[in-house]
């Protein structure tokens, strides 16, 4: 596959969800590599300095927003298992028939490309260690999450009702620097970090934890690259190593010479292993952040907002 950037010839990027976690990040990474990004979600970012729009995407139609020739990267979902149970009608509205009307308004305006944040969560969590790739066959049944579940769904939506060229990116775990921690990895740091008491299900619960500069690059890849088969297809996105929450643990301890323990209680094990080697020979992509330096920025993003706040 060939290179198709060049300098002075990049596409307009439409972002949905521009003002979340990734989406923001996503826009500013753009915006500083020299593209146009229209921001589209339910609220406006303080942060973005470009063109943003309310949307309410379950409702309304985008397409007169999207450029002709404009990649559109649709993150935009109810992005939490636990928000999706407690409010089941909303995630199919933000996550099915949200996503169905963003494969309607981009073939409606023809956009080059329509990119879509998957997730890891389509694979089954498994007791054991076994390699998931993106060949695997997937069923619902086998999933007992509506946030899995939506995000299949959404693949399923996209590969059978789009005509333009799509990409479907099953992103791992995202962590990164934000006030909040967003992922158990981030969780679990910040409570060493206080010393508090630590009681998980397992210690060998494992994630492919990916850090979110690290899942920019991978977004921007594809733009770069193109549609990696004109049919579309599934990528994984996700961190270089399966990383176990005792692991966690005792990486942060090491790092803030502490020895916090865990308390485990016992159960089975979940364990999602999403290979990310069709990823490194499709886009040439590679994840470059390891985990150590990765969750050491998180813990000071995270404590200096807790230092702000004490400080006001």
């Amino acid at each position: 596959m060939t290179n198709k950037m060049a300098v002075g010839n990049l596409n307009t990027l439409v972002v949905t969800g521009s003002s979340g976690f990734v989406g923001e990040r996503l826009a500013l990474r753009a915006i500083e590599l020299g593209y146009e990004v229209i921001g589209i979600d339910l609220k406006k970012s303080t942060n973005l300095h470009c063109a943003q729009f309310v949307v309410d995407l379950a409702s309304e139609s985008i397409a007169n927003l999207i450029p002709r020739g404009a990649v559109v990267i649709h993150l935009a979902s109810l992005s939490t298992d636990s928000l999706c149970r407690e409010n089941p009608i909303l995630a199919i509205d933000a996550n099915l028939k949200a996503t169905a009307r963003i494969v309607s308004a981009s073939q409606e305006s023809t956009a080059e490309q329509l990119i879509f944040a998957s997730s890891e969560w389509v694979y089954p969590e498994r007791p054991e260690l076994i390699d998931q790739v993106e060949t695997d066959s997937l069923d619902l049944s086998d999933l007992n999450s509506l946030y899995a579940v939506t995000k299949l769904m959404g693949e399923s939506i996209i590969r059978t009702t789009s005509t333009q060229p799509y990409s479907l990116l099953r992103f791992g775990i995202v962590y990164g620097p934000r006030p909040i921690p967003g992922s158990a990895a981030e969780s679990l740091a910040l409570k060493v970090h206080n010393g508090e008491e630590i009681r998980v299900g397992s210690v060998n619960t494992s994630r492919r934890f990916i850090y979110i500069d690290d899942l920019i690059e991978a977004i921007l890849k594809v733009v770069e690259f193109g549609p990696v088969s004109p049919g579309g297809t599934a990528l994984n996105i996700a961190g270089p190593a399966l990383i176990s929450l005792e692991e966690v643990v005792k990486n942060v301890n090491e790092i803030l010479g502490k020895f916090v323990s865990m308390i485990d209680g016992g159960a089975t094990p979940s364990i999602r292993n999403p290979l990310i080697e069709r990823a490194q020979s499709l886009i040439d992509w590679q994840p470059q952040t390891n985990f150590s330096t990765g969750i050491l920025k998180c813990l000071k993003a995270m404590t200096d907002s807790v230092n702000d706040e004490k400080g006001n």
